[in-house]
């Protein structure tokens, strides 16, 4: 390698590393979120889990929010929030959403049924949104989730929710409980496995 080589790899590293520190500046970021109003009947965002970071040389930032609820039918909802200078492709969103559910739960789900579609939240934004239903094989259980996607022009961010949650207790005399499920995906036109009502998470998450 040559010196002139030698200085312009220099030179590259030392462009890549100051445009790093100003967009770790420039690039930032307001959580999307559940409102604490519909956060009701036991569901309560778990603080200990919130988590934020920055990758891409700092080009990109993100931040998740959990929200649970306990007990003999729990369920959980991850809230992510990605900002970068370009705002991503919801269909690659959607791709990665899918990988991630995948990779969490393929060690103990066994999804046995899927569906897919879009739908209009109460912000305006229209989201892709992924349906499972599936069996827990370490607490032997019938389990639903949903991984939905969208874009927030107004924010500049994409946002991912994963929910999870377990409709059947073998302890309960293999009772199935929908409640907690329906709270997570409902919304006014009951698009969603026609389940109907306003105070949807999913569906009321504030983005902007």
């Amino acid at each position: 390698m040559v010196k002139g080589e030698n200085i312009s790899i220099c030179s590259i590293v030392s462009i890549l590393l100051f445009v790093s520190l100003v967009l770790t500046g420039c690039v930032t970021l307001t959580s999307a979120y559940v409102p604490d109003a519909f956060l009701i009947d036991g569901w309560y965002e778990n603080t200990s889990l919130r988590n934020t970071g920055l990758q891409f040389m700092g080009m990109e930032k993100w931040g998740s929010l959990t929200y649970e609820i306990n007990g003999k039918f729990p369920a959980t909802l991850t809230v992510t929030t990605l900002k970068s200078l370009i705002i991503a492709n919801e269909e690659d969103i959607k791709k990665k959403t899918t990988e991630a559910i995948d990779q969490t739960f393929n060690d103990r789900i066994i999804v046995t049924n899927s569906t897919s579609g879009k739908r209009q939240l109460s912000t305006g934004h229209e989201s892709i949104y992924m349906l499972y239903e599936g069996y827990d094989t370490k607490d032997n259980e019938t389990v639903k989730m949903i991984g939905e996607v969208w874009n927030c022009p107004t924010s500049g961010t994409s946002i991912i929710c994963i929910g999870l949650a377990f409709i059947s207790n073998h302890e309960q005399g293999g009772l199935f409980n929908m409640s907690h499920w329906n709270i997570l995906i409902q919304d006014p036109l009951g698009t969603l496995e026609g389940s109907t009502g306003e105070k949807g998470l999913i569906y009321n998450i504030v983005c902007h």
